[in-house]
């Protein structure tokens, strides 16, 4: 009698677990069905993926935004890398806008350069740096040539009235143990 009680017990528990598993399969299926319509595309109603548009400096035109790319070191790896902003489609990117992010980003890898000027004349921008880069280029000359590097191919790439850069050092022409820049020669041309 008690095996008897036993059986039915199981075959109650083994019923109810199926009753369950049809429910959850069935409600399942409702729940595809409220998101589509008869003819299979996508119901109104359903739930769509939100664009957020992230305000920026300056006139956005309307929200619209391009994406500006520059180059950063990875002082880790000793190499280029890439960052990207975001900023509205009617700005209009400068030398010195792209300089400033280069900057902060080589400032987040505790590299501290600092820039006197900038100037663009005949499509050619030049950037002066402080006596500080001399120190940089005598501790690390691969690092040297990572910070014009990223300065360089920065501007060239984003600013179209600019056709090369080239460096100065407080006014006179870069000179550094590994690096001479005399007689206004451009570092790197479009």
């Amino acid at each position: 009698m008690k095996k008897d009680i036993r059986l039915a017990a199981c075959i109650v528990v083994i019923i109810l677990l199926v009753i369950l598993c049809i429910f959850v399969l069935l409600s399942e299926k409702e729940k595809e069905e409220e998101f589509n319509n008869p003819n299979g595309t996508e119901n109104l109603s359903a739930p769509t993926p939100r664009i957020i548009v992230v305000p920026t400096t300056g006139n956005n035109n309307g929200g619209v935004l391009k994406s500006v790319r520059y180059y950063v070191i990875k002082l880790s790896d000793k190499a280029i890398d890439t960052a990207e902003t975001a900023m509205g489609s009617a700005v209009v990117v400068t030398p010195e806008m792209i300089s400033e992010y280069v900057s902060d980003a080589l400032e987040d890898e505790e590299i501290n350069v600092a820039i006197n000027s900038i100037s663009v004349k005949d499509d050619i921008c030049t950037i002066d740096f402080d006596e500080s880069i001399k120190s940089i280029a005598k501790k690390d000359q691969i690092l040297e040539k990572l910070i014009l590097d990223a300065y360089s191919m920065s501007i060239v790439d984003n600013c179209e009235d600019v056709e090369g850069v080239t460096f100065t050092i407080s006014g006179k022409a870069y000179s550094t143990d590994s690096i001479r820049l005399d007689g206004g020669k451009v570092y790197l041309k479009k």
